[in-house]
């Protein structure tokens, strides 16, 4: 009986440590997922600044500054759809949450700086209408992402549009969107430009560093859950195994008895020689002509 109930039980164990080694395993998958798309975060938002940069000083250069603006526009744009798609594909709904508003920052900084580089490149009038554009579009996605974000974040982004530099900022765009003077002189425009941006990116940065903590976090949490899961699958694997084999050794076993001494009769040939008797009295009364017997001679 032990070694009947030795069977299942080994079985059991096994599907058990598949279980916990597959659990593991994709909880593994998972933390390498959220920490991957938190750096790709990162690394990523430094590379559409260095864009901005290098856009900022094409643009002054003489030439086409339509297919200067439009070429650094789609590389940038292509960044962030990019990370939209991690974003999208976030392991945990809360990290996606936070990567979909640190996405949304960034794109409303580049919307700020695409609208300003051609700003100071000078804006002709047909790169006003993409002035317009960009400068209504960054403003929008300011005003709906505002609300999401962490109430540091969001207390900064006040105190940011409560402030003279965001004023006067604005002040400039309005104008210069309606190709009226500015209201300010150009020193005081820069510097404003520059308060406004370094604050608005900064607001990006500390979202993105928040959306990777949160992905890491929860990574690890993700790998502890399933370590504690896959110890209690095996630690209840274990106790079942050893109570089933500690009820069948209390089972009884059954004995089967053998008799000590079989019987062995001899063969009876008495039905075997009736029956050669009966064959060869037919075959002495069977006519060779007609071939049947004939027993009435």
């Amino acid at each position: 009986m032990l070694s009947i109930a030795f069977v299942p039980c080994a079985a059991l164990v096994l599907v058990a440590l598949f279980i916990s080694g597959f659990l593991v395993q994709q909880a593994i998958q998972d933390r390498d997922d959220a920490e991957s798309g938190a750096i790709t975060m990162v690394g990523a938002s430094r590379g559409i600044a260095a864009l901005q940069r290098e856009r900022a000083v094409a643009l002054r250069a003489p030439g086409s500054r339509s297919a200067t603006y439009l070429a650094y526009a789609d590389r940038i744009d292509t960044t962030l759809s990019s990370l939209r798609e991690i974003a999208r594909t976030a392991p945990d709904a809360e990290v996606g949450y936070q990567q979909t508003i640190a996405v949304e920052l960034l794109t409303a900084v580049e919307g700020l700086d695409r609208s300003d580089s051609l700003a100071v490149a000078g804006i002709d009038d047909e790169g006003r209408r993409n002035y317009a554009a960009a400068v209504g579009a960054y403003r929008a996605r300011l005003d709906a992402v505002a609300g999401k974000m962490t109430e540091s974040s969001r207390q900064a982004y006040r105190n940011l549009v409560a402030s003279v530099d965001w004023s006067r900022f604005g002040a400039v765009e309005t104008a210069l969107s309606a190709a009226t003077p500015p209201p300010v002189g150009q020193d005081a425009w820069r510097v404003a430009a520059g308060v406004v941006g370094r604050s608005l990116g900064n607001l990006a940065a500390r979202q993105i560093e928040y959306s990777a903590q949160i992905a890491i976090d929860g990574g690890r949490r993700i790998l502890s859950g399933a370590l504690a899961a896959a110890a209690a699958i095996a630690l209840l694997a274990g106790v079942v195994m050893a109570i089933v084999l500690q009820l069948a050794r209390r089972l009884p076993i059954p004995i089967i008895r053998c008799p000590s001494r079989v019987e062995v009769r001899p063969p009876d040939w008495s039905h075997l020689v009736s029956d050669y008797a009966e064959k060869s009295t037919l075959l002495a009364h069977t006519s060779r002509r007609t071939g049947r017997a004939d027993l009435s001679r």
